[in-house]
């Protein structure tokens, strides 16, 4: 039999634009290529703006998880002042980030995959539902439907939260450097614990026993989509007057060992990205130049490997390092543990605000850099996140990101070694033709991507500038 490519385009229910191309033979998928094809612009935004603006800039890459980006930031400015931050300061900021996780995670399970695993009503939003192996009884897809619906309004209260400590949600305001710039009255402290508790209660009244119906129904795709069991985290939720303590301990998880991470082993590789090198004027090392129509290239998300591989990053990543859970590598165990977390910081988020003092703005910051070149990593929703500066009169000279989904959705690598998401798709033995786009969906979906993060250059007028990217 003849093999046959297959174009997945647009992947929708996710953030940003993802295109999909495989090769099948027969049943078998044997090829991936994982195509983000949105031009952002944000290390050339940040060029020659003042530092500090990094924290509101780069927010705007993404609406759904914008609080990560504004957190590293803020690490990133702490290191570069020697800003010394307070108890209460630590216990805000992380209020405000497990708050916008939290929220990610319940709209990912509900929102973005739920209508893979579930019969939808034919009416909007969801006219159209492919959906050939729906395993559950009407009573339980009526259930799941109502808890859709619920699961909408419940993360919004998650919003809602972080709205009242940074200012509105998305784009908070006020996680900046030196502590936060928002006072913590007694109101909003008890406003925030309410809150919570109606969070709470959702997530292990609802968004447990969903996930464990799913899991139970498609109990198969604990086999489907598995990559090669390889994790990274950059670690999650500092305290400390330095940022230096970690809640979410970070590494690289191989096998059954955990080997200590070293940020100078992770390299960007544009062999089949649209991006070529050449020698910038006046200078011994390399620009990249953007190039759309490089031979063999097929996605503008670069390939990101540590020691020369591929790792997958994300919540399982994140629960495997931290030993909460023991599973394998799977779509199924991709969202599992999404939801283990869930539970899990929902908990931390209460014990938080228990422990929040009522009192004055926790804000105080240097004037002066202390560095000019600067590294700084967390773990956002999707996993590993890295920004990294180098700063002149504290105007920005490089700045550079790289975000999870360009871990998770990496490009074959210069020597064809896949990256997580086409590893987890080669390999898939698809039952039925009709099949296909369902099975396909719930691998993608399980790395929850977001490709607004994976990519960052764009020249509207298509000129083509050399200009070096960080």
């Amino acid at each position: 039999m003849a093999k046959k490519r297959v174009m997945f385009s647009p992947v929708t229910r996710l953030e940003g634009l993802l295109s999909v191309e495989v090769t099948l033979d027969g049943d078998r998928v044997v090829n991936a290529n994982a195509s983000s094809t949105t031009f952002r612009g944000f290390e050339w935004i940040m060029r020659d703006r003042h530092v500090t603006d990094a924290v509101y800039m780069t927010q705007r890459i993404c609406g759904i998880c914008s609080t990560a980006h504004g957190a590293v930031a803020s690490y990133l400015l702490d290191e570069l002042y020697d800003n010394t931050l307070s108890e209460n300061a630590q216990l805000m900021r992380n209020i405000m980030y497990a708050s916008d996780i939290i929220q990610n995670h319940i709209r990912h399970f509900y929102l973005f995959g739920l209508p893979d695993y579930v019969r939808m009503p034919q009416r909007p939003p969801f006219h159209g539902q492919n959906l050939s192996d729906a395993r559950l009884n009407p009573k339980d897809d009526q259930r799941l439907l109502e808890n859709y619906f619920e699961a909408i309004k419940v993360s919004q209260k998650s919003h809602e939260i972080l709205a009242l400590f940074g200012g509105k949600a998305p784009h908070q305001h006020s996680f900046v450097h030196g502590g936060v710039s928002v006072a913590p009255t007694a109101d909003k402290i008890n406003r925030a614990l309410a809150l919570a508790k109606t969070v709470r209660e959702f997530v292990k009244g609802k968004l447990v026993p969903d996930t464990e119906l799913i899991a139970r129904a498609y109990s198969d795709y604990y086999q489907i989509g598995v990559t090669e069991g390889q994790f990274l985290s950059f670690g999650l939720f500092r305290f400390g007057p330095k940022n230096e303590r970690l809640l979410l301990k970070n590494g690289v998880q191989k096998g059954n060992r955990l080997i200590p991470l070293d940020i100078g082993l992770i390299n960007e590789d544009i062999t089949n990205s649209w991006f070529s090198t050449a020698f910038e004027q006046g200078s011994k090392g390399k620009e990249l130049i953007p190039n759309p129509y490089k031979p063999g290239a097929y996605t503008w998300s670069k390939s990101v490997t540590y020691g020369g591989q591929h790792y997958e990053v994300g919540p399982l990543a994140r629960m495997i390092i931290n030993g909460k859970h023991r599973g394998g590598a799977s779509t199924m165990d991709r969202i599992y543990a999404r939801t283990l977390e869930t539970v899990h910081f929902t908990q931390l988020m209460e014990d938080w605000l228990k422990r929040l003092k009522p009192g004055p703005a926790p804000i105080e910051q240097k004037k002066t850099p202390v560095k000019n070149k600067v590294v700084a990593t967390t773990d956002a929703m999707r996993g590993a996140l890295l920004h990294s500066a180098w700063i002149e009169d504290e105007q920005v000279v490089r700045y550079n990101i790289i975000t999870p989904s360009v871990w998770n959705f990496s490009p074959k690598d210069e020597y064809g070694r896949l990256g997580p998401t086409e590893g987890a798709l080669v390999g898939t033995v698809v039952p039925r033709q009709e099949m296909l786009f369902n099975v396909l969906g719930r691998i993608i979906r399980s790395f929850d991507p977001c490709l607004q993060c994976a990519t960052h250059v764009l020249d509207m007028r298509g000129n083509v500038k050399k200009e070096r990217l960080i």
